[in-house]
């Protein structure tokens, strides 16, 4: 199995489980029914930074069936519950892909601390497409649970400087060759061989 994939594959589980555990034990802040804030965008944007789309895509699995069990089960009707986590999951997802494809654009073209300037720009990005998505589709998923773009946004504000200064000190913190995206072989430009040549006496 190539290295590109055998290393999301392996990240993505180690940080799905994190994601899992973090609903068991509930390490959580409840705004409302369907808005609660915890440590899970930490685990996100770091796994869809350093494992790509298979990383992402497994995290976020791990996080949407802990909170599932653990904090949304009951919360609406049966089916409701399905759907309001598949629209997490999509919204998540597609918020993550931003983070992937941004980090895997600003890392070869900054060096730090420069690359921290990109990484915030690269979360702002993700917070925005995020909460637009998941707003507009926790309503359609859940008709009339009133999910609104302001007390959203207004509630994930102090989360968005935390995690942000979070997953800075710990890409900080990294070694080069772990910081780099791992989901991707960037490409080596080709080796010149120069041919000696015999001189004439």
């Amino acid at each position: 199995m190539k290295k590109t994939i055998r290393i999301p594959l392996v990240g993505g589980f180690i940080f799905a489980t994190l994601s899992f555990l973090i609903s068991a034990a509930d390490i959580t802040v409840h705004i409302s029914q369907d808005l609660i804030l915890g440590p899970w965008e930490i685990v996100n944007t770091l796994s869809a930074a350093l494992f790509g789309p298979i990383g992402l895509l497994i995290t976020q699995l791990g996080m949407d069936i802990g909170g599932y069990v653990y904090l949304i089960r009951g919360t609406f009707s049966a089916s409701q519950d399905i759907y309001f986590m598949l629209a997490d999951y999509i919204a998540h997802s597609l918020a993550m892909l931003v983070v992937a494809l941004g980090y895997r654009f600003i890392y070869p073209r900054m060096k730090l601390p420069r690359l921290l300037a990109g990484w915030f720009l690269v979360m702002v990005i993700y917070y925005l497409v995020g909460v637009t998505l998941q707003v507009f589709l926790f309503n359609f998923a859940v008709p009339g649970l009133g999910a609104s773009y302001s007390v959203y946004f207004n509630n994930v504000r102090l989360e968005f400087v935390l995690v942000t200064l979070i997953t800075s000190l710990f890409l900080l913190a990294l070694p080069e060759r772990y910081r780099r995206p791992q989901w991707y072989q960037p490409k080596q430009a080709p080796e010149v061989r120069a041919e000696g040549k015999e001189g004439v006496r």
